[in-house]
């Protein structure tokens, strides 16, 4: 029966720490792409890793081949037009760097008319409701993602260039709960393990709950690029899957 005991709690455990997992690729997947986002694409290391996060999530698994077939796809192009290992890790990656760029700028950065927003306020506003100009810093959603940030003692590194309410930092900060999750429930502190599930909910209710599928849709929808058509799809079903059980 211990053992039995054991087996569900560190299953448990490796669940928790998946869910972190996935918060912390959505992350990565919606700042300013680097080297290593293009060359993990191109590599097949980005798929692989989506793949498995989703099978540990126990996401459906019809809907895990389709995203391995995409991402298969994208570095199965890579390979087709790249002769060595040398040029797909220089060459290769530099221009397909410079084609995320582009369309991470067209989709969330374009100054006069991106295809969405990536920050709850802007994301969740009525223009119809309101004809002032949004304040993004003095939001009541931005502000209140602070105050959930500061509470469960995180700081905002990039507090002085961008609110709060951004969808990477949002998802960090669910990276960083679920994380310490995990390391509560193996040291077995009842007391802390209680006040993280009262952040996670308040924080999904608050939040995620009202946004973040509905901006991986709307990117699916908007994407011109395979990565960020795969991004959306990883952020589809996985939120569909962890949301629901919040």
């Amino acid at each position: 029966m211990k053992d039995m005991l054991k087996k569900n709690f560190s299953k448990e455990v490796m669940h928790v720490l998946a869910i972190s997992d996935f918060y912390q690729l959505l992350a990565i997947s919606l700042r300013l792409p680097d080297h290593d986002l293009a060359q993990g694409m191109l590599d097949g290391s980005y798929g692989q890793d989506a793949v498995n996060i989703l099978q540990e999530l126990y996401c459906d698994e019809e809907k895990i081949a389709e995203v391995k077939k995409l991402f298969a796809k994208l570095s199965l192009n890579a390979k087709l037009s790249s002769n060595d290992e040398l040029s797909l890790s220089k060459d290769k990656v530099t221009s397909f760097l410079i084609e995320m760029r582009r369309e991470y700028t067209r989709l969330f950065d374009n100054p006069k008319n991106p295809a969405l927003s990536i920050y709850e306020t802007v994301f969740l506003h009525d223009p119809e409701e309101e004809k002032e100009e949004l304040m993004l810093f003095m939001s009541p959603a931005a502000l209140d993602a602070e105050r959930c940030y500061k509470e469960a003692g995180v700081s905002l590194v990039k507090q002085s260039s961008e609110p709060a309410d951004h969808m990477a930092t949002e998802l960090e900060f669910m990276m960083y709960l679920y994380a310490k999750k995990g390391q509560v429930l193996q040291e077995g502190n009842e007391e802390a393990f209680n006040l993280i599930n009262k952040q996670i909910k308040e924080f999904h209710k608050l939040h995620l709950n009202k946004w973040a599928l509905d901006f991986f849709k709307k990117l699916q929808a908007e994407a011109k690029l395979l990565p960020y058509q795969g991004i959306a799809q990883i952020g589809i079903i996985g939120l569909g899957k962890v949301l629901e059980k919040e």
